[in-house]
């Protein structure tokens, strides 16, 4: 699988970034902190969704802060088949939360699924795994590159079976054990509820329910034709009590409407009275209202002695009057509001003089603290000069100790590649020494065993004489042997300390070159420091000249602010006269208008009193021929009493009450006795009721154990289909298991060998379980664990690389890994040493030479970006913390 492009808007530090990739090795290089691995979490990301983030590091944690909205958009390549992967998120600033907004994944420009949940589902088919797998093998994530050789044995196992895709097969046992286990249960259900069927069927049967049920209907029969005799008696007293209650309720009624005609009658009269009080009262307050009226005729005389105009229309002259009061208001307002313009403007202008005087103020207070910035700025300098001659003065007493050694300073700038050619000559002398160690110790292991053989004479098994025999020859040569191995191992020892001491003197080399190169960078940065202070020097002193400019313009300013008061104050005074002699005439109009209201409303008060007397002996009129009207009602009302006392004539209505009694008694007993019989009738329906139901449930059982005796059978069946597909998921497994760790084993020390062909070590060892043994050339065994830190980081990095190039097998049955994707090295270099990272490099170079389309690596090792063939430069905006990748 290739990865063609990558495109993410608003995710961690970047921005926007559009990048596309090709076939080999690409590096992504720079600063710690600037973006690197951020883009690797993009592309994870992108690839399965938010189901890559932790609960320590959500989805809100990978949108650019400040953003709403954030995406990532994949280009892919398989088999010439071309997929894209988009994944939209929003933020919500309100709930503090983000979401997935989009999810699309596309095969051949045509969408196929557009949801979150499908677009992993299909994602993980076309890798053939899922996240965990995907981090297990192909993104090797920045200090995770141990997480195989630090795992138990059992998780170790789960991880390389689940990327070899056999962990599948334990699933599928499981469930066939489960589904066994289920099968078990059922049986044993079903076999029980067999027994319970059974045992209830013979309880039925005892209880004769067949001949019970025919008694029980008979008796039920009987009880009704009791009950319908009842009912005809029931009938006839309830007729007899209907009559009774209609003759009750007739004489009732005439009684109720005797009571209510002798009320109304009381009525009438009670409102005659009330009436005679009414007219009573009306005339009283129509004397009021006259007496009234001629005070308000006195009150009017009195106030037209007080106007000097004639008032015979008063609308009109009200009318009048408010248009004057209008006009000399609008007077009043006119000169009032000019006033409060210029007293506003006073105040403005006012305002505007104490702003000039603070920042008369202000601008001093700044020349000065100018001025004391450069003497503090000055002082700075003369420091940094003496600091400068401090660290000149340790580059050159680095420089002479390094040239007492020899080291000029072309030599100390490639003191690395120096130092990496000793230290891979002290490990081959080492390896060497380690070499003839054994071959002597060898040597002398035959010397001894010929030795004994010839203190005796003769060979122990075929008795013959061993002077002048092939043990003798051989035992010479073994001693020459020897001899020339000693000389060998003594040149070896002697060249060896020869490399320790030039190694030893290349590292103290080393340290004086160091020395010199912070020192000149020291240099550098207070160099660049004083020139910075010398621009901020000149810079103060600009700003002092502008501040007295400033200072200048303001004084100005001020005088012609000054002028402007004055004018505005005598303007002010002059105002202040015409609104005092408005305000008089103003007042004046306003007497003479309440004067006018006053005349009006109390004409109109008299109206008002005049209208109210006419309606009071208009009233009085009318409750007059109100009480005529009453008094034809009362005569009316008493011709119909007479009427009623005719209708009820000499009825007794107590005797009609005591009769009604008595049949309502007989009617109740014989409604009891028919409700008992109806009780006897239920209980004996109801047990019928019963003995029916059990007939049926007893032929249901029959059914019932006929469906279980067939399910049992059927379960039986399953259960051992489920035993044998446990067995054959088992089988599968284990030979699947065998194969894989046969090629495995085969793929790591391939790799291995290759990787440490000058090395101390022979071989790797996987056992049935995953477990892993590193053996020394001398055969001893070794933990992983017990690795340096290196050597164990790369360990893991062939076992990794081991994995996917199985995995490739798997996929496509050859040796091209095209359909995997590229696989990923995250700061791979961490925990490597320079000899290391030297192996790396070979490791990178066999994977791509092996097959592997794409690697992908970020780091900022200077020996993995000469290696690579396509390099990406990141930098970070240090003020909008935007990161920018750009292609070297």
């Amino acid at each position: 699988m290739k990865l063609k492009r990558l495109y993410v808007e608003n995710i961690r530090s970047y921005e926007n970034l559009d990048l596309s990739f090709n076939n080999g090795v690409s590096v992504v290089s720079g600063a710690n902190g600037s973006g690197k691995s951020s883009l690797l979490e993009a592309f994870f990301t992108g690839l399965f969704g938010s189901r890559t983030l932790s609960k320590e590091y959500v989805l809100a944690d990978m949108i650019r802060k400040g953003a709403s909205k954030a995406s990532i958009y994949l280009e892919l390549e398989q088999n010439e088949n071309e997929y894209i992967i988009e994944q939209g998120f929003r933020y919500d600033t309100k709930n503090d939360r983000a979401y997935n907004s989009k999810s699309i994944f596309k095969s051949n420009g045509n969408i196929v699924v557009d949801q979150a949940t499908q677009t992993y589902d299909a994602v993980c088919k076309l890798l053939n795994m899922d996240e965990e797998a995907y981090r297990n093998c192909v993104y090797i994530r920045q200090g995770e590159i141990d997480i195989l050789i630090n795992a138990t044995p059992k998780e170790r196992q789960n991880m390389i079976d689940d990327l070899l895709q056999i962990g599948k097969l334990e699933d599928y046992r499981e469930r066939a054990s489960n589904a066994k286990k289920g099968v078990k249960r059922h049986f044993r259900d079903v076999d029980n509820r067999i027994k319970n069927t059974e045992s209830e069927i013979d309880k039925i049967k005892n209880e004769n329910p067949y001949e019970n049920l025919n008694k029980l209907r008979e008796k039920s029969k009987n009880i009704q034709s009791k009950i319908d005799e009842l009912n005809q008696k029931k009938d006839s007293a309830k007729s007899k009590i209907d009559e009774l209650n209609n003759s009750i309720t007739t004489y009732s009624e005439l009684e109720e409407k005797k009571k209510s005609i002798n009320e109304k009658i009381q009525d009438f009269n009670n409102k005659k009275t009330q009436l005679y009080k009414d007219i009573e009262d009306i005339k009283a307050d129509i004397s009021k209202k006259r007496q009234y009226l001629k005070q308000l005729q006195d009150k009017n005389s009195e106030l037209e002695n007080q106007i000097d105009f004639n008032i015979d229309d008063i609308e009109n002259t009200v009318y009048k009057k408010e248009e004057e009061e209008r006009v000399v208001r609008e007077n009043l307002n006119t000169v009032s509001n000019n006033r409060a313009i210029k007293e506003n403007e006073l105040k403005l202008k006012n305002d505007t003089l104490k702003d000039i005087d603070k920042q008369i103020t202000e601008s001093h207070k700044n020349i000065q603290k100018k001025k004391e910035s450069i003497e503090s700025v000055q002082k700075e300098i003369e420091n940094l000069e003496i600091s400068m001659n401090e660290w000149e003065n340790k580059k050159n007493t680095a420089l002479e100790n390094a040239k007492s050694l020899g080291f000029t300073e072309d030599k100390l700038d490639n003191i690395d590649d120096a130092m990496e050619l000793l230290n891979d000559q002290q490990k081959d002398l080492h390896g060497k020494e380690r070499e003839l160690q054994t071959s002597i110790s060898e040597v002398d292991k035959r010397l001894n065993e010929h030795k004994k053989l010839l203190e005796k004479g003769k060979c122990p098994t075929c008795g013959q004489d061993l002077k002048n025999s092939s043990i003798e020859e051989s035992t010479s040569e073994d001693g020459k042997q020897k001899k020339s191995l000693e000389e060998q191992l003594s040149k070896t020892r002697e060249d060896l300390k020869s490399v320790q001491e030039r190694l030893e003197k290349v590292k103290t080399a080393r340290k004086y070159s160091k020395t010199i190169n912070d020192s000149q960078n020291e240099i550098q940065i207070i160099q660049n420091k004083i020139e910075s202070l010398k621009k901020q020097i000149e810079d103060y002193n600009n700003n002092i000249e502008e501040e007295k400019e400033s200072i200048n313009e303001l004084e100005n300013r001020k005088k012609e602010v000054n002028r402007l008061i004055d004018e505005l104050n005598k303007e002010i005074s002059t105002l202040k006269q015409k609104e005092e002699t408005a305000e008089k005439e103003h007042q004046k109009v306003l007497n003479s208008l309440d004067i006018v209201k006053n005349i009006r409303n109390n004409l109109n008060e008299y109206e008002k009193i005049q209208s109210d007397i006419n309606q009071l002996e208009y009233k009085i009129k009318s409750n007059q021929d109100n009480t005529s009207l009453l008094d034809s009602q009362i005569t009316e009302r008493r011709e119909r009493l007479k009427e009623i006392k005719d209708k009820m004539g000499d009825v007794d209505i107590d005797v009609l009450r005591k009769t009604l009694k008595q049949y309502e008694s007989a009617h109740q007993n014989i409604t009891n006795e028919i409700d008992k019989l109806y009780q006897d009738k239920d209980s004996v329906l109801k047990e019928a009721g019963r003995l029916e139901n059990e007939i049926n449930r007893l032929n249901n059982l029959h059914k019932d154990l006929q469906y279980l005796e067939n399910k049992k059978n059927y379960l039986n069946s399953v259960y051992e289909d489920a035993e044998s597909l446990e067995n054959m998921y088992m089988r599968i497994r284990a030979n699947l298991r065998e194969k894989n760790i046969k090629a495995l084993d085969s793929l790591i020390n391939e790799i291995f060998t290759f990787m440490y062909s000058n090395n101390a070590y022979s071989h790797i060892r996987l056992d049935s379980d995953y477990n892993f043994t590193i053996y020394e050339k001398d055969g001893t065994p070794l933990d992983p664990k017990l690795l340096s830190g290196g050597e164990r980081a790369i360990f893991n990095l062939v076992l990794r690389c081991a994995i996917y190039r199985l995995l490739s097998y798997g996929v496509s049955n050859s040796s091209s890994s095209s359909e995997l994707p590229p696989l990923i090295l995250d700061e791979p270099t961490v925990f490597l040493d320079r000899g290391h990272i030297h192996q790396l490099i070979k490791l990178i170079d066999m994977m791509r030479d092996s097959g592997v389309g794409q690697i992908l690596i970020v780091s900022h090792d200077e020996s993995l970006i000469d290696s690579a063939d396509y390099v990406y430069q990141v930098e970070k905006d240090s003020v909008t913390n935007t990161s920018m990748i750009s292609a070297k």
